[in-house]
Formats: C-alpha cells, sequence, structure tokens
C-alpha cells in the first residue's frame, strides 16, 4: 500500500473509531423524569422493601427519583397488568415473578401475553414462605393442622397466588378441606391469623417474623425447598412427609418496546446495584435472600419454573377450565 492510500485508510479508521453509537433523541434524554417501580403488593410486604431498598440503590446510579407505586388488587394481578399496558419509555418498570409469568395467567383472564408483554431486566432476590398460627391456636404442629382439615374446613390467608401453591398441594396429597382467605396485604394476613380470623397464615419471613419474635404466631413449618436460617429447627414441609413448595422468585421489568440503549443502561445499573455489598446486605436483613440473575437468564428460570409448576396448578384445580 503506498504513502496516500495508507493516510486514507488510516484516516477511515479513525473517523470510524471517533463516530458515535447512534442512541435515538427519547434515549439519550433517559431518564428525563422520576422513575416509577411497580409493586403489587402493600406497603411492608416483602416485595414493597426490596422494591424500596432497590429504588434507593438505582437513584444514586441514575441520578434520578425512582418512585415505587403499590399496585395492589386481583390477587396479585392489576401490578403486571398495569406494567404491562404502560408507555414503554423506560419511565415505569416493575415487579414480574411466578405470579406475573405463570400463576395468574393460568388461574384468570389476563389482557397480556406474559412472555411478550415485558423487557425483563432481571431478578434480585428468593423469597421465603412458611406457614404459620396464631399463638393462642390449639394448633400446634403442621401435622396437627392437616388432621383437623380432615374434620373441617381450615382457613388459611394469603394475598398472592403465588403464595399458596404449597396449600393447594397440601389440601390435594393429604384429601384436607383447605379455603384460602384472599388479604390485601401480606401482614394483615399475618395479623388476621394472630387474631384468630382465619385458622393459619402462608407468608414470607418479612411477614411472619415480627409475629413470631413477638410471640404472637407460632411457626410450623417451612413451605420452601430450605429451612429458614432464622429458625434452622424448623421443619420444611417437604422433611414432614409433604411434598409441597411455594418458590418465590422476583425481579424488575419494563413493559416491551423499550428502546435498546435504555433497556442496555437499566439493565447495568440493576446488575450494578445487585452486586453492591451493601444492597445485598439490607436485602438479606429483612428476611429476603438477594439473587441476581440477568434478564435472559431469569426468564429462562421463569420458564422452567412454568414447566414445573402447570402440571400442578392442573392436579391442584388451580387452573382455569380451557374453554
Amino acid at each position: 500500500m503506498n504513502r496516500r492510500n495508507l493516510l486514507r485508510a488510516g484516516g477511515a479508521l479513525a473517523a470510524g473509531a471517533a463516530a458515535p453509537r447512534i442512541v435515538s433523541a427519547q434515549a439519550a434524554k433517559w431518564p428525563s423524569r422520576e422513575i416509577t417501580l411497580i409493586n403489587p403488593n402493600a406497603p411492608g410486604a416483602a416485595t414493597d422493601l426490596t422494591a424500596r431498598i432497590i429504588a434507593q440503590a438505582l437513584e444514586k446510579r441514575l441520578q434520578n427519583t425512582v418512585i415505587v407505586k403499590n399496585v395492589v388488587g386481583g390477587a396479585g394481578a392489576l401490578g403486571p397488568s398495569t406494567l404491562a399496558t404502560a408507555a414503554p419509555d423506560g419511565h415505569t418498570m416493575g415487579l414480574v415473578a411466578i405470579s406475573s409469568h405463570i400463576t395468574v395467567p393460568a388461574m384468570m383472564d389476563v389482557k397480556y401475553n406474559p412472555w411478550e408483554a415485558f423487557s425483563i431486566i432481571g431478578q434480585v432476590a428468593m423469597l421465603r414462605y412458611g406457614v404459620g398460627v396464631g399463638i393462642n391456636s390449639p394448633i400446634k404442629t403442621i401435622e396437627e393442622l392437616v388432621a383437623l382439615s380432615k374434620q373441617r374446613l381450615v382457613t388459611y390467608g394469603s394475598n398472592n397466588v403465588t403464595n399458596v401453591v404449597a396449600m393447594f398441594q397440601l389440601a390435594k396429597i393429604t384429601g384436607g378441606k383447605f379455603r384460602w382467605v384472599v388479604f390485601s396485604g401480606g401482614v394483615e394476613s399475618v395479623a388476621q391469623a394472630v387474631g384468630g380470623h382465619v385458622d393459619a397464615v402462608i407468608q414470607t419471613v418479612t411477614e411472619m417474623k415480627p409475629q413470631i419474635e413477638a410471640g404472637k404466631l407460632r411457626f410450623l413449618a417451612s413451605a420452601g425447598t430450605e429451612r429458614w436460617p432464622d429458625y434452622p429447627n424448623v421443619k420444611t414441609l417437604k422433611e414432614h412427609g409433604f411434598e409441597a413448595v411455594t418458590n418465590g422468585p422476583f425481579g424488575y421489568a419494563f413493559p416491551a418496546g423499550v428502546d435498546a440503549s435504555i433497556q442496555q443502561r437499566m439493565d447495568a445499573a440493576l446488575a450494578d446495584v445487585m452486586a453492591d455489598k451493601a444492597v445485598q446486605a439490607q436485602i438479606a436483613n429483612i428476611g429476603v435472600v438477594p439473587i441476581y440473575r440477568n434478564g435472559a437468564d431469569y426468564k429462562a428460570h421463569l420458564k422452567k419454573i412454568e414447566g414445573d409448576l402447570l402440571p400442578i396448578l392442573a392436579e391442584t384445580g388451580m387452573a382455569k377450565k380451557r374453554g
């Protein structure tokens, strides 16, 4: 290559290296106002407290306000439905979990396709669930709860369809008579069990632990795959001989259609937040397990759970009838 061609080629390479990445006008200004983080559970719930920790950490990285908005109702359906129809401008994000993608669409009619309506940012945590009764209840063990359900109808409280999968499984495998009583929030459902207004409750560590520590709630069994580290002597339902489990991974997503540059920036911000040891400690301190998966991995994880869970929903009678 002669000198003239060499200079021309070098200039072209330099120009190419200096060329800015094309970014839409919308993405260049993002975030241009506060970001709303939709949470489908009531204030004080485990997902709500986690969302506030995440929101505060995201604010520092995005240099903009992130507000948690509790959109409660429809046994967990209203939040994801609201998110699915939000403007895809990067200023609305919200919780996505087993409820938004599997249990709610399987149990009731929704106006969104769970696998197409959202652009997943990532998983942030996993909830631990447990079964408890008021301290004044005559029920002392999970076996006694099951025995009572064979004598009469046993009521239990919770606020979300995902939470109660283990109880539906328990009813199916034992032949017991259980009825789910839906409350607007997890804290309320625990309070109703403490007050004796329902026989039992299935909720997370965050909602149950304060009442257990106060001596007002008796913790009967972990509904997860493992015992709670907080109470290592309390067995899981499986260890009691009941093949019943409630899973609780959750994370966040935009509505589908968000600009790719905005998506990448939020993806990176959430990954950075979840790598922060202080954030991890804050989440763990409220009884929630901090677990990060990127958007693609979290979506694949939910898809795997769907394959395991849909047959259970059908077998236990939780899935809606297909016309």
